[in-house]
């Protein structure tokens, strides 16, 4: 899909570059900064006439982009399936492929219990990892897969990238749970595999790691809670892992038809087929989980949260502000540009001048934002110190959170609308998926019927599953380049989990056949493709 989409980028620009000359020149026909524009391109033109004539002019672009895109088509047929070394994925907004590098540790894989795995037929069945339910009194920490969180590594050292900083970690599955609900994995049948972000590595496990592992020192943010998953720069809401949250492998039957999934032609069908099966389990996801409003409860955490909440928002201030400078400075060249033009019209000036007023208002308003946002975080700061955050906020303090919210939006807009919900229920909300996977005492504090709604409608991720082994989710572009290869692992969308890269976003491990036989785990090849 990738190289048809660039032959008709090609094929667009040598169209407009054809249409161009026949017309050319255009600069005599144009006034002000157009004019500029237009200047060195009818030069260009002319040159190109000089030296082929008009008629080999017009015919170049778009031979030349025939050259182009036949050279496009070659490269994708020829190219190694395989993407080449380097960073995987920052997701602010990095997404490029690469095998993933750097040492990892490695045990004996048991045998495949079906040959071969280059003669699979057909594939392992596809396994959805299905969040737990939070269940009160229940050791929440003891299961053995789970997303988020922390590894158990046992003796192995925490894999860093190649300047040394340790890798987000993402999941750990246990590999005897994995066999257990689909016997036929031409994975181990004993230990785990942990799978990490960032540059990306996967480290096999032997069975009896003991254990949580300790987070190493410069440790980078896994997300900053309800914004960006592993931000560039660590936020004063940043946390070192995402959410901890066990999973359940669910194998998902397919009809006979469709079992082998590396066949062309199939993709629509099975996944259909694997909405439906899973569908008849599990309530599917409708939505991002949401508190309607008006709520009658909230958390000091939400209130914690907004006071920090509203001191990222000075922190970035100051970059808001220079911005708009350059702004008003832009429109202020523009206006004595046109001023020194004699060709300027009378409405060529108005509507410059109107565009500086515009922007000078704005630079105004948000310079008054700044002076006046340290009162309210002064103000903020006194209301939530000392407090509990899974206390419960009483009906004045719900209503102090309200009043907050709707002056500072009302007031300081420009610098809170990319930081501070715009409502108690957005604050909830956030809570809500905080407690729900996180400390024990946290959980009691939520209401019988939060418990019950998120157990019921939220285990599932927001659009594509978390899953091992089928083909992936389609319209991505990496299960065509990794058709015939094994996913290890699938990550979507989850806002459950921290992971908010887009809901059609996909995190994906794939591994060769061959490569899986002889348990080579540092040829496994990370992929990300935002939505």
């Amino acid at each position: 899909m990738k190289r048809w989409i660039a032959v008709i980028v090609i094929f667009a620009l040598a169209g407009l570059t054809t249409g161009y000359l026949a017309l050319a020149p255009r600069a005599a026909h144009a006034t002000g900064s157009l004019r500029q524009l237009l200047d060195p391109l009818d030069q260009r033109a002319a040159d190109l006439v000089s030296l082929l004539g008009r008629t080999g002019a017009l015919i170049a672009p778009l031979a030349l982009a025939l050259v182009l895109s036949l050279a496009v088509l070659l490269a994708a047929r020829f190219a190694r399936r395989k993407p080449a070394p380097g960073p995987v994925w920052r997701p602010e907004p990095l997404t490029d492929e690469q095998r993933i590098a750097g040492p990892h540790g490695r045990f004996a894989p048991s045998p495949p219990t079906t040959g071969e795995l280059a003669d699979f037929a057909p594939p392992p069945r596809p396994v959805v990892l299905v969040r737990k339910p939070r269940e009160r009194g229940r050791d929440w920490f003891g299961d053995a897969s789970w997303l988020g969180g922390l590894p158990r590594l046992g003796k192995t050292p925490w894999p860093r990238d190649e300047n040394g900083v340790p890798l987000p970690f993402a999941a750990q599955i246990d590999l005897a749970e994995l066999a257990a609900a689909c016997p036929e994995s031409p994975l181990p049948h004993q230990g785990s595999l942990a799978f990490f972000a960032g540059p990306g590595a996967v480290i096999p496990v032997p069975p009896g790691s003991g254990d949580f592992s300790a987070p190493p020192a410069q440790l980078p943010p896994a997300d900053d809670e309800g914004g960006h998953a592993l931000p560039a720069d660590a936020a004063r809401l940043g946390h070192s892992f995402f959410p901890y949250w066990p999973v359940e492998p669910v194998a998902i039957t397919l009809p006979d038809e469709l079992n082998d999934y590396r066949e062309i032609g199939n993709d629509e069908a099975i996944e259909q087929a694997m909405l439906d099966r899973l569908r008849a389990r599990y309530p599917l996801r409708t939505g991002p989980f949401t508190v309607e409003e008006p709520v009658s409860w909230m958390w000091w955490h939400g209130a914690i949260h907004l006071a920090t909440e509203f001191r990222a928002a000075m922190d970035r201030a100051p970059r808001l502000i220079a911005l708009r400078e350059d702004r008003t400075a832009a429109a202020r060249a523009d206006l004595d540009m046109l001023e020194d033009d004699p060709s300027t019209t009378p409405l060529q000036l108005e509507a410059a001048r109107r565009a500086l007023d515009r922007e000078d208002a704005r630079l105004r308003a948000i310079r008054a934002q700044y002076e006046a946002l340290p009162q309210v975080i002064a103000a903020m700061d006194g209301f939530v110190d000392g407090r509990d955050p899974w206390a419960p906020l009483g009906a004045e303090e719900l209503a102090v959170v309200r009043d907050v919210l709707s002056h500072v939006h009302r007031d300081c807009g420009e610098l809170v609308r990319q930081h501070a919900p715009r409502s108690p229920a957005e604050l909830a909300a956030l809570s809500l998926r905080a407690m729900v996977s996180g400390p024990p005492e946290a959980l009691p504090q939520i209401p019988d019927a939060e418990l019950a709604r998120i157990n019921a409608g939220f285990r599932l991720a927001n659009l594509h599953q978390h899953q091992v082994f089928g083909p992936g989710s389609r319209h991505h572009a990496a299960r065509d380049d990794h058709r015939g290869d094994v996913l290890l692992l699938q990550l979507g969308h989850d806002d459950m989990m921290e992971w908010n890269w887009g809901e059609l976003g996909l995190y994906q491990f794939w591994i060769a056949p061959h490569d899986l036989a002889e348990g080579r785990w540092d040829k496994v090849a990370l992929t990300f493709e935002a939505g």
